[in-house]
């Protein structure tokens, strides 16, 4: 994908449940905006992504439906760029804390949109999130307070 389609700069994938990963080589260099859902094998292989190689990159969407792996908190580790200006992720059904240390780390970070996670109790401290956030949105997460 890299070679073939240098130049692109958005990708949305969806329902496409047999999808495991990109192909090797990785994503395009030049990518801006990847939106992925439904499409539970690849979600549960985001770590192979290459994502933090992807210095172009701006929005980012991942939502886990039927993902059956068990994510307690999110972002996870090491798997997001600094790049970033939009954020949007969820369907997390055991979700509890979302994970302030790599949160911080989005320094570009304006919009943040979290979707039906039930289980998350609340969000990050003033320590927990970018001063670049301008807009936060929380739907169907019944527990925050």
């Amino acid at each position: 994908m890299r070679t073939l389609l240098p130049s692109l700069k958005s990708i949305k994938i969806s329902h496409c449940p047999e999808l495991e990963s990109f192909p090797e080589g990785g994503l395009p260099c030049e990518l801006e905006s990847l939106f992925i859902s439904d499409c539970e094998r690849l979600v549960e292989n985001r770590t192979q992504w290459g994502l933090l190689q992807l210095t172009s990159l701006r929005q980012l969407l991942i939502m886990f439906q039927k993902c059956e792996e068990e994510i307690d908190s999110f972002p996870e580790e090491g798997l997001l760029p600094t790049t970033l200006t939009q954020l949007r992720f969820g369907c997390l059904s055991n979700m509890k804390t979302i994970n302030s240390k790599e949160l911080k780390r989005l320094i570009f970070l304006e919009s943040l949109t979290i979707l039906n996670c039930p289980e998350l109790l609340c969000l990050p401290d003033d320590d927990g999130i970018p001063i670049s956030l301008s807009h936060l949105t929380i739907l169907r997460c019944p527990l925050v307070t």
